[in-house]
């Protein structure tokens, strides 16, 4: 039996965060060595923040991976644990207290 899955697209907008130095010329050279996600959309960017690179990731997760936790419990108070608590509520003018 196969696995029933769920395919979730999303887009993220990656921003380079360091580039690989090069002693020789005392430059960097462009390669980059470490880059972050600076925002995740659900359908592809119309424009996508400056100096960053759009990446489709599609998310395949297992659809029983959402069925909830089947653990149940029924909860029974008797009436002679609870007491009726009424709450007396008196309306006053809001402005009576600005004059």
């Amino acid at each position: 039996m196969t696995a029933v899955t769920v395919d979730v697209p999303v887009y993220l907008q990656v921003e380079p965060r360091k580039r690989r130095w090069d002693p020789e010329t005392s430059r960097y050279d462009g390669a980059v060595t470490e880059a972050t996600v600076v925002a995740m959309t659900k359908t592809r960017p119309g424009k996508p923040r400056g100096g960053t690179v759009v990446v489709k990731v599609t998310l395949r997760i297992p659809s029983a991976a959402f069925d909830p936790l089947r653990p149940e419990a029924v909860v029974v108070i008797p009436a002679d644990l609870t007491d009726a608590h009424p709450v007396v509520v008196e309306a006053s003018d809001p402005t009576d207290d600005q004059r």
